[in-house]
C-alpha cells in the first residue's frame, strides 16, 4: 500500500453524473488486483472540506502505448456529494492524495481454468466498477466471462464499450426499457443460470443491496458460489475505526460484523447478513 500524490491527467464525463477519472500513478497500478480500491482526497489541500478521502473502486488499469507497463488508473466517479463533486471539478494536472490499493479482491487462482466454465458477472449502475479488470483475468485464466447490466435507464450504464471490446457476451436490462431489455438485471441472469444448469459457474456480483442480496439468493438456489463487491461510507480505511462494518453470522452461529475495508470490498455472499443494511 502506497500513499502518495498523484497527478489528474484526465477526467472524462460520461453523462448522468458519471465520471471517468485517470490519475498518473505508475507505481499504485503496478500492484493493483482486481476488486481492490484506493482512498482519494477529493481536494487538492489538507487544510480543505471534506477532510476524509473516499474509496473508489479501480475500474482499469491505463497502460503505456508502447511498452504496455501500468502508468495510472482509471476510476468510475459519481457526482453525488460534496466531496465527488469537488473531484469531478479537478482540471488535468492537479494533484491529489492517494492511497491504496487496499482490501481484498477477487479470489481467483491458477486452477480456477480447471475449475470454472462460466462467469456470470452482475452489475446494477456504477456497481461495474469492479468488474472491468476481473473480466480481464477471467479471459487470462480461460474462464468466459457473462455480463448482465443493469440500471435504471440507458445513462446508468456507463462503460458497457469496454466489455463489448472484449467480445464478451453481454446482457442489458433498463428498468424504464431505454436500453436493452426491459426489467431487472437478475431476470435474465435466472434464466440464463437455468439454462447452463449443468455447468460449473462462479458469480460476481456489484451495485444495489437489494440487487446483492436478490443475486444471493439466487447463487444459493442454484446452489454456486458468489462473490459480492461490497460499498461502504470509510473512515480510516485501515480497520480502525468501524466506520464500514457489515453484519454477519460465524459458524457457529454468533453475531459478527465484518470490515468492509479489510475483509472486503469483496466478500463470500453466504457470509453477509442480508436483511441487515449497513448504515
Amino acid at each position: 500500500m502506497i500513499d502518495k500524490k498523484v497527478k489528474v491527467k484526465e477526467i472524462r464525463d460520461l453523462g448522468s453524473r458519471n465520471y471517468l477519472l485517470t490519475l498518473n500513478t505508475p507505481e499504485q497500478a503496478r500492484l493493483v488486483r482486481p476488486g481492490q480500491f484506493i482512498m482519494l482526497k477529493c481536494v487538492e489541500g489538507i487544510d480543505d472540506s471534506p477532510l476524509l478521502r473516499r474509496p473508489f473502486t479501480v475500474f482499469n488499469i491505463y497502460r503505456q502505448i508502447r511498452s504496455g507497463k501500468p502508468a495510472g488508473l482509471e476510476l468510475l466517479v459519481k457526482d453525488v456529494g460534496a466531496g465527488t463533486h469537488k473531484l469531478v471539478q479537478m482540471k488535468p494536472g492537479g494533484m491529489l492524495d492517494c492511497l491504496g490499493p487496499q482490501g481484498r479482491g477477487f479470489q481467483i487462482s491458477a486452477d480456477m481454468r480447471n475449475r470454472v466454465e462460466l462467469a456470470c458477472l452482475i452489475a446494477g449502475g456504477v456497481g461495474i466498477a469492479p468488474l472491468y479488470l476481473l473480466a480481464q483475468s477471467l479471459l487470462s485464466q480461460n474462464v468466459k466471462p457473462v455480463l448482465f447490466y443493469g440500471g435504471a435507464n440507458v445513462g446508468d450504464l456507463v462503460l458497457r464499450e469496454y466489455f463489448e471490446r472484449l467480445g464478451m457476451e453481454i446482457f442489458f436490462t433498463t428498468e424504464d426499457g431505454s436500453f436493452g431489455r426491459r426489467g431487472l438485471i437478475t431476470e435474465p441472469a435466472s434464466e440464463y443460470l437455468k439454462i447452463n444448469a449443468r455447468k460449473n459457474i462462479r458469480v460476481y456480483a456489484c451495485g444495489p443491496w437489494g440487487m446483492m442480496k436478490a443475486v444471493h439468493l439466487l447463487s444459493a438456489q442454484n446452489n454456486l458460489q458468489c462473490e459480492v463487491s461490497l460499498e461502504a461510507r470509510m473512515g480510516c480505511s485501515l480497520g480502525a475505526c468501524l466506520g464500514c462494518v457489515v453484519r454477519s453470522r460465524d459458524h457457529l452461529g454468533e453475531e459478527q460484523y465484518l470490515r468492509v475495508c479489510q475483509d472486503g470490498p469483496v466478500m463470500n455472499s453466504r457470509l453477509i447478513d442480508w436483511d441487515t443494511i449497513p448504515l
